[in-house]
């Protein structure tokens, strides 16, 4: 990033970063955060939803710091499986790919559903932009993209993955 800048590598070029905007990759960057980069990653000073609020205020007070992009997923794993343990009743694995057929669990991100022909989720992510703040690397501008307005239908899911014969 440091030698990209000094460079003049990105100067007068839009910059889109896939992941630069996740807290882990962000924060490191300190003053050569660029200015402006299109990121996807985890704005988590700025998701303001009843179920984002309680999981900062949980997550800060056990660990005294501010969650990563990491921390949501791991989270929204765990959360899942436990649902689709309840839905199923079983830890069985195939009673659990059943279970998770259409569940839905409300994560730190708004409620997520599996989809029943593949138990793909249907979480999204947030884009925005990089900027460094008071001397914090953020992400700023940011919008949450559901993963259900960009995923295949499930007829181009037929054609990608026919049934085993």
């Amino acid at each position: 990033m440091r030698e990209g800048k000094t460079r003049g590598l990105f100067q007068g070029r839009e910059v889109l970063g896939l992941t630069v905007g996740e807290p882990e990759n962000l924060e490191p960057l300190k003053e050569d955060t660029p200015d402006g980069w299109i990121v996807t990653g985890y704005p988590w000073n700025d998701v303001n939803t009843p179920e984002h609020n309680a999981f900062l205020k949980a997550y800060q007070a056990k660990f005294k710091e501010h969650p990563g992009v990491s921390s949501v997923m791991g989270y929204t794993v765990i959360k899942s499986v436990v649902e689709g343990m309840r839905k199923a009743k079983s830890a069985e694995t195939e009673k659990l790919v059943d279970a998770f057929h259409n569940l839905q669990v409300e994560t730190p991100w708004g409620m997520i559903k599996y989809r029943a022909q593949d138990n793909v989720s249907t979480m999204g992510s947030f884009v925005g932009r990089t900027k460094y703040v008071n001397g914090v690397s953020l992400m700023v501008n940011s919008h949450y993209c559901d993963g259900a307005d960009f995923m295949p239908s499930d007829e181009e899911v037929r054609k990608m993955r026919p049934a085993a014969e």
